[in-house]
């Protein structure tokens, strides 16, 4: 019997094998497991692990250690598999910068050169400030710092270049011709997006066990804010999901909703990838429209056809309401006036 449960390794995307450990990061495995290259690389890799854990023990007030014995902790196994993807290339970027150095005595002033290093990408240099903070956070629980020593804290955000990032919101027409154009998965990924207010994240962990009844309503617990939703569909989503019922192989509860045209299952930067992709293949779509866009798009489309305060927010959320409101109402007030100018000019 072939074993899948090698330590250090897991399935991403239900069809890659990955090893991952803080000493050698993430890493593809070759194939599957009934590969011989996939045993030959995996125990390359155990190798240099205990290679590695070999070496002098580095002492427990070294950054090294801090972050070897957060990785082992509860709390970090206790995040998803993509969050623990995305802590460990952060910690080994402050491995790499700060791992000799006493996590004890460590000042804000070093810990903003290592963010400072990254400058020129705003978002990894903001990760490194939190995950530097993170790292204090647990240290304090553990009792391995004094409560409130955090030289992390006080560091600021790195403003991205002409100011914070603001996503294009689609118009009726952009959604139209991106969906008439757009590969099968794709048209799936923009219906959902459109027509539930969701985020990438949320719309790529969908299944089909979420679908409620005729596909009347698909329920949705938010990544971000954990908050449950029933979300009525619109007529339009309803009436191409029970289409795609029709044709899918596999619509078990736990089936991925949303998969791509090799059977894979995405996640959320998967997802956006290629939606970029698709909206830079095609000609007649200009740039910078993002799954994120569309979001907002539900906003302004709930606010125009009269949904409350309540009742956007219940969907999206008070930021992306906000976003959201901002451009509806821009259109609103565009509306009235090239109205009240062709009522002038009758």
């Amino acid at each position: 019997m072939v074993r899948t449960d090698l330590r250090y390794t897991y399935l991403a995307k239900g069809q890659y094998w990955r090893f991952r450990h803080p000493l050698t990061g993430d890493t593809k495995l070759p194939g599957q497991p009934t590969d011989a290259a996939f045993h030959a690389r995996y125990a390359e890799l155990c190798a240099i692990v205990e290679q590695r854990q070999k070496r002098v023990e580095p002492p427990k007030s070294s950054w090294r250690w801090l972050i070897a014995a957060y990785s082992r902790s509860a709390e970090f196994r206790s995040k998803s598999d993509e969050t623990q993807r995305d802590y460990t290339r952060t910690l080994a970027l402050l491995d790499a910068e700060l791992g000799e150095e006493n996590y004890r005595i460590t000042t804000t002033t070093m810990i903003k050169a290592v963010r400072d290093s990254y400058a020129d990408k705003a978002r990894k240099a903001h990760k490194i400030k939190q995950m530097a903070s993170s790292l204090y956070t647990w240290a304090a629980d553990e009792g391995l710092v004094k409560e409130g020593f955090n030289p992390a804290k006080p560091i600021k955000q790195i403003k991205r270049k002409g100011g914070a990032r603001e996503y294009v919101v689609w118009s009726d027409p952009e959604f139209e011709t991106f969906l008439r154009g757009a590969s099968r998965p794709m048209r799936v990924a923009v219906l959902l997006a459109l027509y539930t207010g969701q985020r990438a994240k949320d719309i790529a962990a969908m299944t089909w066990g979420d679908v409620q009844g005729d596909a009347t309503v698909i329920r949705v617990r938010q990544a971000k804010t954990g908050a449950p939703l029933d979300i009525e569909c619109h007529y339009r989503l309803r009436r191409h999901i029970n289409a795609l019922r029709r044709r899918t192989a596999d619509t078990s509860i736990k089936a991925p909703l949303l998969i791509s045209a090799n059977k894979a299952a995405y996640n959320s930067n998967a997802l956006s990838t290629a939606m970029g992709k698709a909206v830079a293949s095609n000609p007649d779509m200009p740039k910078e429209r993002s799954i994120h866009g569309l979001r907002y798009a539900a906003g302004s489309a709930m606010a125009e056809a009269g949904c409350t305060l309540d009742e956007i927010q219940a969907v999206l959320g008070h930021s992306a309401y906000a976003m959201a409101m901002k451009y509806a109402t821009q259109r609103l007030r565009s509306k009235s006036a090239a109205a009240r100018r062709q009522r002038n000019e009758a």
